[in-house]
């Protein structure tokens, strides 16, 4: 789960009316939308990883305590939802530093997950895994194995758990391997655009491998708080908004058969983190 607000999440992509972004509407809409996701998740019994922006857990600390005493894993996005690949090693420290800092204080739990907004660690930052793992995270969730992508991804990674050289654990982004080629998949707008038996079929195929998958989606797909950004192409508007009502249902569709967790259990089970004590 992928928690910023539905603007800012687009903000580098087109331009967004500044008013829709960092605001009391923006926070009522996180608020909200985190509650709706958690009463879905809980009433599944299904518990996630949250990578959740630091600025959230300054402005809404009690949201935040909430997930993590949902039985939830809270993780860090980043401070603000701003690419890294935009930002000096500096601001990158500051970011990755601060977020944690302020993601333990407000839930109370240790911080050992980050993922880059928009996924933006690319081939020519790759150094960004070295500061996150010196800002002592213990694994990371940014890449995606493919290429052709305008934002993001790294082409000809690994598609499965692995270590990288400097010790930090790498979860990589989901992907499908059709007729030669390797597409993104199982995640926010293709989990809505893609079709269902598409996604079964994917989960499948990482069943047979016996790799975990990850999945990935966001509280403004689950609930119901999605404002409308004027002056949107219709492309554009298909994209971010299509299938957002039936998201819950395509969910429980997938929770009768294929099993979810978080982020930590699934590495402790494959031993790539200690087990808890």
């Amino acid at each position: 789960m992928d928690v910023e607000g539905f603007a800012e999440s687009m903000a580098e992509s087109f331009r967004v009316p500044p008013e829709m972004m960092g605001g009391q509407e923006e926070l009522d809409e996180i608020q909200r939308n985190v509650d709706e996701t958690l009463e879905f998740l809980e009433s599944r019994s299904v518990k996630g990883t949250f990578f959740v922006l630091g600025r959230i857990a300054v402005k809404l600390p009690k949201l935040v305590r909430r997930i993590a005493e949902c039985g939830h894993e809270i993780a860090s996005h980043s401070h603000e939802h701003l690419r890294l690949y935009n930002l000096s090693r500096q601001q990158v420290q500051d970011s990755l530093a601060g977020s944690r800092k302020a993601l333990e204080d407000a839930s109370g739990t240790p911080v050992k997950g980050f993922r880059a907004p928009d996924f933006s660690i690319n081939a020519q930052t790759l150094f960004i895994f070295d500061l996150i793992q010196e800002a002592g995270y213990q694994y990371d969730s940014s890449v995606y194995p493919i290429a052709g992508h305008d934002v993001y991804g790294i082409a000809g990674t690994e598609r499965w758990i692995h270590r990288l050289e400097n010790g930090l654990i790498e979860y990589p982004l989901s992907t499908a391997e059709i007729a030669g080629r390797r597409l993104p998949a199982l995640g926010g707008g293709y989990f809505r655009l893609y079709p269902l038996p598409l996604t079964r079929w994917v989960l499948r195929s990482y069943e047979k491998a016996d790799k975990p998958a990850m999945f990935y989606i966001h509280p403004y797909e689950l609930g119901n708080i999605c404002p409308g950004v004027p002056g949107l192409s219709r492309s554009r508007t298909f994209r971010h908004y299509v299938n957002r009502k039936r998201t819950k249902a395509r969910f429980d569709k997938l929770f009768r058969r294929h099993r979810f967790g978080r982020v930590d259990e699934v590495l402790r089970d494959r031993g790539f983190l200690a087990a808890a004590r």
